[in-house]
This record gives structure tokens, C-alpha cells and sequence, in this order.
């Protein structure tokens, strides 16, 4: 065993950050429009470009960092002690925290919702007979809410759902053609931007989409993301799942959901005039390349029970626990990966004796001539469901190859440069590195986002200019033990689990208060914050929990400079 390592406290610091940067991330989502359980009256489209930028490198930046005190620990107590380690401070927290916090996040969805809507609504019986009825698909009862008074325009409280969206999710024809000839809007667009014909396609309705399109629903109807409603049949099935239990409803088995999206791409198709994909965004050209032809055949092997979880919805709490998504969990499972593969690695490097990498090659500039060509390569992969800025997200049990291998090329960097002993030259150019990334690449990424070809590079060179900028702002800016960081650092990994629950929470609270959309996020980003410090401190620092976390608290007499190693 070698002696223990100085701690980094600039990277402790840095990791602790982007840990907090995920609540500022999460509470922006209700006020850009996309798919999310809370849908604000107030919109802040910068929050978006915000949102992009941080998801871009927050994840990689994360687990390069994780991969460098990996690599520490491994060197300080070897193969068994990394892996007893890493089994009681990630496996055990993710174990804990999928009985507890995942089916608690379930219930603020769902009961904490209908609270907040009971809290500023007026209310409608007749209104709340027609949601009713809609979600029993209950024709008749359609028909006498509406004789009643009820509007079939008027989204409802607790979703703020349009009827006739919410009947294209439930899927009854019936209730879909009742509520068009009560007055409803056939392209009456949702809190989220989107039209019923969207909800239609996402959910594999074929009758209801007929319908719809029948009746004059536009088949290119766009989002406030630019999706059609051909792309919202083109969400992965995991995505599809989670996002169908947050409004509770039910949808059809796998099979039949694959199916019925492809009859309702063939519908689009034949409407728009434009090829029907299969699953992805953009259509693929008339004479797709190697690169086309690869990343469909990919896409269908990721539609298979493989790697798209059948995830019932989120107010069956058990069924979170049992494994059907880790959701925001899932970094920690790809933490359950990615260190028993490093541990591989090094064993096997030791007995073979292989030679340790040059040092130049992860400490200077070089070394964006191996990574950039390591990460383009799963980069071209991203996005084959929704264009997006970043990486994708896996939070199924058996995490996509694509999004395993881009984050173990960053995890296996952090390593590398804990090897390599890095005294601070990578990131030494912070403000070139960063202006680089926010100025030229971000803007080239988000212009050439629906091309993965043009896009991938300034994808992939906007996480690692961020990612070393970071690094270098930090080594320059903290220095040395400081009691706060240090404290701030142990507390992020208890803020972050704990903190999603509250976020949707306190949207909930706040979604029909009066005020920009840019005050109530930073509103609820610093009351969760503020709430969690505060419950980690006097109930989670001094008690087993925070020795689960973090390791045993520092002993008297115990060296500062060699303290514990951190998750």
C-alpha cells in the first residue's frame, strides 16, 4: 500500500460545484419547455441556453474528477480497499436511496401536484369531472361534463394539460371525438408548447391520431424545442415511460407502443411528404451514409428490452425500487461500473507490467490529439432519439454502450492524470480554454445541433475546454484546506440526492406566482440549497448517514494534508 496522497482540495471544491450545479439544472427545467412534471406559467428562454451550456460539460466534468480520486484511492489502499470502498459510499447510497428518495420523489409528482393545484385554482367541479372522465375514458361522462359547463379548452390545474392532449395520451378515440365536437382546439397547444397530435405520436395512439389528423390537426405542428410531432414518436422508450408516469398514464406494452409510433410516423410521413424515420431526428437522407446506416441499426438494438426499461408509472413507488429506472440516480450506478473497470485495468497493467503513459501525453495540450478522437467516436452516437446539447442520459439498469463509453473516456483521463501527477499544468490557460468553449464551440454545437456529424466536434471539444477551464480556474483560486470548502464538498453529495424531491416541490409551490421565470428559479435553487445545508448539517453530518457518505469524520490528531479520500 502507498503512502496516502496529498488531498486536492481545488478538485474536491470542483467536484462539490458541479454536484450543486445539478439543482440550478433541475429547477430551470420548468420554465424552458421541455417534457417536465412541472410546467411554470413563466417562461425564460436564456434559462435554456443556460441549461445546455451547464449540461455540456457538468457530467463529464464530474466523473473526470471522480476518476482522478479513484485512481488515489486505488493507490492508497489497493484493489480490495477500492472496491470495499466504493461498494459502501456509491452501491449502499444508491441502495438506500432508490427505497427512499425515488419513491418520495414519486409522490411529490403526483400528490404534491394536486396539492399545489388544489392551493391556486378556483374550483370547477365540472372541470374536474371532465379530467376525470377523460382519464376512465369515459365517453359519456366526456359528454355530460361539457353539457355542465365544463371548458374543453381549459388545461387543468394539475398538469396544465389541454383535454384533448391529455385524451390523446389516455389513447380512447371516443373521448378524443367528443371533446372535438364540444369546441376543443385541434392544435390547442399545452403548457409545454405542444399540440394533441404530439401527445398522440409519443404515445403510439393510432386511432386518436387519425382522428386528429382527420379533424385538421397540422402534422408539422413545432415545439418549443422545433419537434414535430413525428419527432415526440421518436422518444426512447425509457424517456417515453418516465415521462407518461409523471402525468399517470398508462401506456401500452412495448411492443405495441413501437408499433403503433411507426403507423403514426407512416401517417406524418404521408401528410408531410417527408421519408419516415424510424426513430430518429432528423429523417435520414434518401442515400444515408455508413454513418446514417450505423446509427439506425444502433438505434433499433437500443429499442429492444435490452436497454429500454419498461418503467411503470411513478405513482408505483415499488416499482422504482425494483429497478425499472434509476433515474437522477443513475450516475452512481455508472460510478458501480466504472470503478470495478478501472480496477480491472490496473490489475491487469501491474502483472503485465505494462509501461505507465508519458506524462506529457495527460498533462499538456497533447492530449486533446488522443481525447478528442476517443470521445468523438460515442459523440457521434448522442442524440438519436432528441437532438440535444451534451451527452444523453442512461438510467436504465443496463446503461447504453454509447453513454458508458463516453463517460469512461473522461473517467479514465481523471485517472490517468492522478497517475501522471499533475501539478497543475492542465488547465493553466483557464481563461483561454473557457472562452474557447463559451464562445466558439457552444455556438457551433447549438447551430449544427441537427446534424450529429457537424455537431459532434464542437460537442466534444466545448466538455473538455470546459472541463480543463474548470480545472484551472480552481487550482488557481483554491488553494490549500479551507474548513468551508471542505464542509460545502462533503455536503454536495447529500444535497444532491436529496435535492429533486424539493425542487419539484417548491416548482410546484411557486408555479403561479406572479414574477420572471429567471427570479423563481434562482428562488428555487437557493431555498433547496439553503433547506438541504441545512438539514445536512444537524441531521446527516453527525450521524451514521453522513459516516455512509462521506467516510468517519477526522480524528484528533489525524493529518490534514492526508485526509480521507472522498467518493
Amino acid at each position: 500500500m502507498s503512502p496516502p496522497s496529498p488531498r486536492r482540495h481545488d478538485l474536491d471544491a470542483l467536484r462539490a460545484v458541479a454536484m450543486l450545479l445539478g439543482i440550478l439544472l433541475h429547477a430551470s427545467l420548468a420554465y424552458i419547455g421541455v417534457p417536465w412534471p412541472v410546467q411554470d406559467g413563466s417562461r425564460a428562454p436564456l434559462l435554456g441556453l443556460l441549461f445546455l451550456a451547464i449540461h455540456g460539460f457538468r457530467m463529464p466534468l464530474f466523473f473526470l474528477v471522480s476518476g482522478f480520486f479513484t485512481a488515489m484511492l486505488w493507490r492508497r489502499r489497493g484493489t480490495r480497499g477500492l472496491l470495499a470502498q466504493r461498494f459502501q459510499r456509491v452501491f449502499v447510497p444508491l441502495v438506500l436511496a432508490s427505497a427512499t428518495l425515488l419513491p418520495l420523489f414519486a409522490t411529490v409528482i403526483t400528490d404534491g401536484a394536486r396539492i399545489a393545484a388544489g392551493k391556486t385554482a378556483a374550483p370547477d367541479p365540472a372541470a374536474a369531472t371532465l379530467v376525470a372522465a377523460i382519464r376512465e375514458a369515459d365517453a359519456d361522462g366526456v359528454t355530460a361534463a361539457l353539457a355542465a359547463g365544463a371548458d374543453p379548452d381549459r388545461p387543468d390545474p394539475e398538469f396544465r394539460m389541454r383535454p384533448l392532449t391529455l385524451a390523446a395520451l389516455v389513447g380512447d378515440v371516443g373521448v378524443a371525438r367528443r371533446l372535438l365536437d364540444g369546441g376543443a382546439a385541434v392544435d390547442g397547444r399545452s403548457a409545454d408548447g405542444r399540440t394533441p397530435l404530439h401527445s398522440a405520436a409519443f404515445a403510439g395512439r393510432v386511432e386518436v391520431a387519425d382522428l386528429l389528423l382527420a379533424r385538421g390537426a397540422d402534422p408539422a405542428a413545432r415545439g418549443p424545442i422545433g419537434d414535430t410531432p413525428a419527432d415526440s414518436a421518436s422518444a426512447d422508450e425509457s424517456t417515453t415511460a418516465v415521462i407518461a408516469g409523471a402525468v399517470r398514464v398508462r401506456l401500452g406494452a412495448p411492443g405495441n407502443l413501437r408499433a403503433g409510433r411507426g403507423r403514426i410516423r407512416a401517417m406524418l410521413a404521408e401528410r408531410t411528404g417527408t421519408p419516415a424515420a424510424p426513430a430518429a431526428l432528423p429523417a435520414p437522407a434518401a442515400n444515408p451514409g455508413t454513418l446514417d446506416r450505423l446509427r439506425d441499426r444502433y438505434r433499433a438494438w437500443l429499442g429492444s428490452a435490452r436497454f429500454s426499461a419498461t418503467i411503470p408509472p411513478f405513482h408505483e413507488p415499488t416499482a422504482l425500487f425494483l429497478g425499472a429506472t434509476l433515474n437522477y440516480l443513475w450516475f452512481l450506478w455508472f460510478l458501480c461500473w466504472l470503478a470495478p473497470g478501472f480496477a480491472l485495468v490496473a490489475e491487469v497493467a501491474t502483472r503485465c507490467r505494462l509501461p505507465a503513459v508519458p506524462r506529457r501525453l495527460a498533462t499538456s495540450p497533447a492530449a486533446l490529439f488522443w481525447l478528442v478522437p476517443a470521445t468523438l467516436v460515442p459523440q457521434l452516437f448522442m442524440g438519436l432519439f432528441v437532438p440535444m446539447f451534451g451527452p444523453d442520459t442512461s438510467t436504465g439498469i443496463l446503461p447504453q454502450p454509447h453513454v458508458l463509453a463516453y463517460y469512461s473516456v473522461f473517467f479514465g483521463y481523471g485517472a490517468l492524470l492522478f497517475l501522471a501527477d499533475d501539478d497543475g499544468r492542465v488547465g493553466r490557460r483557464w481563461g483561454w480554454l473557457g472562452a474557447a468553449a463559451l464562445l466558439l464551440c457552444f455556438p457551433l454545437g447549438i447551430v449544427t445541433l441537427r446534424d450529429p456529424v457537424a455537431t459532434a466536434l464542437p460537442q466534444v471539444l466545448y466538455a473538455w475546454c470546459a472541463c480543463f477551464a474548470a480545472i484551472g480556474f480552481f487550482g488557481r483560486f483554491v488553494r490549500g484546506e479551507s474548513p468551508w470548502w471542505r464542509w460545502l464538498s462533503d455536503s454536495s453529495y447529500w444535497l444532491y440526492l436529496a435535492h429533486l424531491p424539493l425542487v419539484v416541490f417548491l416548482q410546484q409551490v411557486t408555479r403561479d406566482w406572479p414574477g420572471p421565470a429567471a427570479l423563481k428559479c434562482l428562488l428555487v435553487t437557493a431555498a433547496t440549497t439553503a433547506l438541504l445545508l441545512a438539514s445536512y448539517q444537524w441531521l446527516v453530518r453527525p450521524t451514521p448517514l453522513g459516516a455512509l457518505l462521506n467516510g468517519p469524520r477526522r480524528q484528533p490528531g489525524e493529518s490534514r494534508g492526508a485526509s480521507r479520500v472522498s467518493s
